[in-house]
């Protein structure tokens, strides 16, 4: 009878230490998980933070001639953003689009930086909206009449 009971309770003490690495193995599972999520949010908030863009134009003189309308987006962050992935959205609507720096000799729109984006659209005269967004969501609008 003695060895059934040390039997038994080897068991039951080999499946406790089983059940405990399992538990264990899961909890290192999900914790790397939330260490990795919780950086990628650090990033996108440490992008948002550093990120600021104004659109320079005077709202009551923006160029446009034949189709073409012509904004002036100047980058006011600490980080340097791709001017090629900005949207435009006139109106509302979102506006194919041509970016390109102005005296960007080593193409970075870092601080200070002013990208030229042209629009090719017919829009009537009158009183429009046009909202500049970068990647990471930061963006601005201008209220502006042709």
């Amino acid at each position: 009878m003695g060895s059934d009971a040390s039997f038994t309770q080897t068991i039951f003490f080999i499946a406790s230490i089983v059940i405990a690495v399992s538990i264990a193995g899961v909890l290192m599972g999900m914790t790397g998980m939330m260490v990795d999520e919780m950086r990628v949010k650090a990033d996108a908030a440490a992008s948002e933070m550093g990120s600021s863009i104004a659109i320079v134009n005077d709202p009551r003189n923006v160029p446009y001639s034949e189709g073409r309308l012509t904004f002036y987006i100047k980058n006011l962050g600490n980080v340097a953003p791709s001017y090629e992935s900005l949207l435009i959205f006139i109106d509302g609507e979102y506006v194919e689009h041509h970016a390109d720096l102005i005296n960007g000799a080593n193409r970075t729109w870092s601080t200070g930086s002013v990208a030229e984006v042209i629009v090719t659209a017919d829009i009537a005269p009158g009183d429009h909206t046009v909202k500049a967004i970068l990647s990471n969501g930061i963006s601005d609008t201008l209220d502006f009449r042709l």
